[in-house]
């Protein structure tokens, strides 16, 4: 069996080993599938199995994102005996929309995204999964999902990897009145579904440094991406997605302390998209939380510098495997 440490990819070797081994060896192997939900939406999904497994781990993805950005980390998963099992989230990726076009991310609620995850796991997990063990990874926008979920559907999980979670939503130095606005015009038909002030179409611009990631051939790889295939070019949101993000805080912290299963969460000192202390709490009320802090480190985590993402990967399958 590998170490992570043997398998792990360097910046300067990144490009060159995403093409040569890391994307030749997932298109082999992975599987493309779709499911319906409960409210007849088309969604999409991946699946690597590994025959031998310790367990079946299920992405949430963040906002904007989509299955390939986690290749890299799937292909990690697998090499340490992991299946991996990832879910477009609706109104992302190759997942059917709820708006017009691929740029727009809306949701009504944020529970829709709990019971199409759970859906996903009875309707997918399950029966292609080689054991029964699951393990929850989230980030972002994803990791508010996974709070979520392990509140509302405990027992299904055996251990959770919480990376940047959007307990809490950074909102800057926006008036609290402003906002109150915005969700009471959010509740109407007419602005619902429209962009939020400041949120817009995507618009093919290379922002690296000015991203989530300090990573710049892990940035290109993404934005390779979106620039390949306009499913994946989620980029503003709409007054509805704003409103269930500033509300999902108080839901998860609401019933933290019934998490009881094992959860790591990692946190990154310079995140500028979620509030720190957020985090905090949630992890003090969770039953069996530990809390790890990367120093110096953007949003995500993943997608660091080398010395971040190798210890970011090594705690994250010590904890695994403790």
């Amino acid at each position: 069996m590998n170490s992570i440490e043997q398998i792990i990819i360097k910046e300067q070797d990144f490009t060159s080993t995403m093409a040569s081994k890391v994307l030749p060896f997932i298109n082999d192997k992975i599987k493309d599938g779709y499911f319906t939900n409960r409210d007849g939406m088309d969604l999409h999904y991946q699946a690597l199995i590994c025959p031998d497994e310790k367990a079946s781990i299920v992405i949430s993805h963040g906002y904007c994102e989509f299955t390939t950005k986690f290749y890299e980390t799937i292909y990690y998963f697998y090499q340490m005996g992991y299946s991996v099992f990832i879910i477009d989230h609706r109104g992302h990726g190759l997942s059917e929309r709820q708006v017009q076009g691929y740029c727009m991310v809306h949701v009504d609620s944020f529970y829709d995204y709990i019971y199409d995850f759970n859906e996903f796991i009875e309707k997918v997990v399950r029966g292609m999964s080689p054991t029964e063990h699951l393990i929850l990874f989230g980030h972002s926008m994803g990791g508010a999902i996974a709070a979520l979920y392990l509140e509302m559907f405990p027992g299904v999980f055996e251990k959770a990897i919480l990376s940047s979670p959007m307990i809490k939503l950074d909102t800057g130095n926006v008036n609290r009145l402003v906002i109150a606005g915005l969700k009471l015009l959010s509740h109407t038909p007419l602005f619902g579904k429209r962009y939020l002030p400041g949120q817009h179409d995507y618009e093919h611009i290379f922002k690296y440094p000015r991203c989530s990631a300090m990573s710049k051939a892990r940035y290109t790889y993404a934005y390779n991406e979106r620039e390949k295939n306009n499913h994946y070019r989620t980029s503003g949101c709409s007054y509805s997605w704003m409103r269930e993000a500033f509300n999902v805080y108080k839901k998860i912290i609401k019933n933290a302390n019934s998490v009881e299963i094992p959860v790591i969460l990692m946190q990154a000192s310079l995140d500028t998209l979620v509030v720190p202390e957020a985090q905090n709490e949630f992890a003090s009320l969770a039953q069996n939380c530990q809390l790890v802090r990367f120093e110096g480190c953007k949003h995500e985590i993943f997608n660091a510098t080398d010395d971040i993402i190798l210890e970011y990967y090594v705690k994250l399958f010590d904890f695994l495997e403790s």
